[in-house]
């Protein structure tokens, strides 16, 4: 991948001094956009391996209804733990055993197997460490991959600026002189690298980390729970002997 990018970062540059037919200044200059969303992605994938740069562009899948998956397996989580927490409380054993087991969800699963063993803080620890570090092997980089394109697109749209002025002073002895043209690159490169990096990445990269911390603090209240649960299945056990 990272030769791709290289690629891609050498072709974006040598494509930023091609000549152009536009001859004035306009909003909407394809050559600028594509110097900044392609100069921002071979960043990305050069610096990325080739799952981390498919995660990345996955994840757009979350700002879309109905679309999403991390969100809804957050909140599937956080209800089945609740609704376990309630029943082992009222002492309703075997329904709680019975939505566990049921449960397509890792954690909740071995909530209860932690439970039935009553597992040390310690062990505890170690399997909810486990569940976190997935988590954020899954996430944690595409997200990453947004917050830096948030960083990138301006400085990719100062590659166009500078491209443009190249041009501009190169064609300024020439008689075929393209003022419009390099201008339009010059000036809204710039605007499309800080609207895509302010606007478009950033934001997704802000919402995404979001996310990444709502399911971290599901499985850390999961923890807690396991750790509730342990203490007051000892606290029962130690009541019943001496009863």
């Amino acid at each position: 991948m990272q030769i791709i990018g290289l690629i891609m970062l050498m072709v974006v540059v040598a494509y930023g001094f091609t000549d152009r037919e536009m001859t004035q200044v306009s909003a909407f200059d394809m050559h600028a956009l594509i110097v900044v969303l392609f100069g921002s992605m071979a960043a990305v994938i050069t610096s990325s391996t080739a799952q981390t740069t498919v995660r990345t562009l996955s994840c757009l899948r979350e700002l879309l209804p109905f679309m999403g998956a991390m969100a809804p397996k957050t909140r599937a989580i956080e209800d089945e733990r609740t609704q376990l927490a309630a029943l082992w409380r009222e002492g309703k054993r075997a329904q709680a055993v019975s939505l566990a087991e049921g449960s397509v969800h890792a954690p909740i699963r071995k909530m209860l197997d932690l439970v039935l063993t009553r597992a040390t803080p310690k062990s505890t620890d170690t399997v909810f460490l486990e569940f976190n570090h997935q988590a954020l092997s899954r996430y944690q980089p595409a997200t990453s991959n947004w917050e830096l394109l948030a960083k990138l697109g301006p400085s990719f749209g100062m590659v166009g600026t500078i491209t443009g002025m190249i041009q501009l002073f190169r064609n300024m002895g020439s008689d075929d002189l393209n003022i419009g043209s390099a201008m339009s690159l010059a000036l809204v490169a710039t605007l499309y690298g800080v609207a895509f990096g302010a606007g478009v990445a950033g934001p997704i990269g802000h919402y995404l980390r979001n996310l990444l911390d709502e399911r971290l603090g599901v499985l850390e209240r999961c923890k807690q729970t396991v750790l509730e649960l342990v203490d007051r299945s000892a606290g029962d056990s130690q009541f019943g002997a001496r009863g």
